[in-house]
């Protein structure tokens, strides 16, 4: 009993600075210690010893002896001759001591070589992370050659087919012109008598330049169309399935029982002031939070003059006013009552649509620091943030907006993505 708490108590003692030879001031390297009781790398002291006259402790060139050399060794640096106040276990537990500083030493080592492990697993994972991108990318990129190029082959088609039928008709009417001029000659006597030939329509010939604008706007719209439709599908893919939390709601907005449409209702509900609930912002976040790959949802706007959607980031302030931008900690995109639409970025930015938005898609990349908007039903890509810095869990955010008496009473709705 007593042997296996002196053990303990050598082992409570022994600290990373007790493992650090005196002399390289680096851990242990096969210990030795010399008499006095001192520990050094076997290396460095015979180094030390073939230096010196004699072979004394580095620590303590000029020793006194004690009265008992090998009866007892200190556990402390002496830094006075007088050991009388030192802890000095019997020699005997020397052996306990260095086993204790081995022990220490094998369990620093363990824990760098589990650092090292750690560290090559990341760059793995980064290796592998950044051959997925290529890949996709390459995909990307050879999907708009491949449309490129039938949009290429699409234009030359037509725009042969309509320069044929140009000269076509511009034949015709030479051949007509001329039959009128040989007629002509052959009765120049009746010239006087002749009436005067009707103006010929030559816009109708065509003769035009066979590259028209609206051809060449045409193939490039489908061309586009056909690109944006790709980009929804590929970004479809990440879809996630999202609920709203009622613990961060603000008390006038009600929640479907399925968690999945909000509102703004007119009578506030008794609610318990959490810190995690938005007051006064008319404001909802999703369940989930994200902080790492990508995910991708639709919110159904249908019916609604006025409504805020995008993402925010754990830590935004919940209480009081605040303006949605990425210096708040918002990504987000707004429509309001006439009928514009806002990207909320440091300076907001008015958004031409294509048609009025019914459903909008949000795709968000957390490595690439990027948050983007789409018009589902068109596939028309409505707006990005990039180069975003997202240093913590970033959620899906809602905020429908006062109901204005009704005017804007329908409700942000989360549907299941078509993918």
């Amino acid at each position: 009993g007593d042997t296996e708490l002196h053990m303990a108590t050598i082992g409570s003692m022994l600290s990373e600075q007790q493992l650090l030879c005196p002399i390289c001031l680096d851990v242990f390297n096969l210990p030795v210690s010399t008499p006095c009781g001192h520990n050094f790398c076997k290396d460095c002291l015979q180094e030390y010893w073939h230096s010196a006259e004699l072979s004394q402790c580095p620590t303590r060139p000029h020793p006194q002896l004690h009265e008992k050399l090998l009866d007892l060794f200190c556990t402390h640096m002496c830094i006075r001759s007088v050991h009388s106040a030192h802890q000095t276990p019997p020699t005997e537990d020397k052996s306990v001591w260095n086993r204790g500083i081995n022990t220490a030493a094998e369990d620093m080592i363990k824990g760098r070589l589990r650092r090292i492990g750690e560290i090559n697993q990341t760059v793995q994972l980064s290796r592998e992370n950044t051959e997925r991108e290529i890949q996709e990318g390459s995909r990307v990129f050879e999907k708009l050659l491949h449309f490129a190029q039938r949009g290429q082959a699409e234009l030359v088609e037509v725009t042969g087919a309509q320069q044929r039928l140009v000269e076509s008709r511009a034949s015709g009417l030479i051949a007509e012109l001329e039959q009128e001029i040989d007629e002509l000659k052959q009765n120049r006597d009746l010239l006087n008598d002749f009436p005067a030939p009707s103006a010929l329509p030559v816009s109708d010939a065509g003769v035009e330049s066979a590259v028209h604008v609206g051809t060449v706007r045409r193939a490039l719209r489908r061309v586009m169309k056909r690109l944006c439709k790709a980009e929804i599908q590929r970004v479809q893919q990440y879809a996630v399935d999202v609920t709203l939390d009622p613990d961060t709601a603000h008390p006038k907005l009600v929640l479907s029982e399925n968690r999945k449409q909000v509102y703004h209702g007119d009578v506030a509900v008794s609610l318990p002031d959490n810190p995690e609930r938005f007051y006064p912002g008319v404001s909802v976040l999703g369940k989930e939070g994200f902080s790492s790959g990508r995910f991708y949802y639709e919110v159904e706007v249908t019916g609604k003059t006025e409504w805020d959607i995008g993402v925010g980031l754990e830590s935004v302030n919940r209480k009081g006013g605040n303006t949605l931008n990425p210096e708040n900690g918002y990504w987000t995109l707004g429509m309001r009552r006439d009928q514009s639409c806002w990207a909320l970025s440091s300076i907001p930015l008015c958004v031409l649509l294509d048609e009025r938005l019914q459903r909008v898609g949000v795709y968000v990349d957390v490595e690439w620091g990027q948050v983007s908007f789409y018009n589902v039903f068109t596939a028309a890509h409505i707006y990005s943030f990039t180069g975003c810095l997202f240093s913590e869990r970033l959620f899906p955010y809602f905020n429908p907006r006062r109901n204005h008496s009704g005017v804007n009473s329908a409700p942000l709705i989360i549907p299941p993505v078509n993918v």
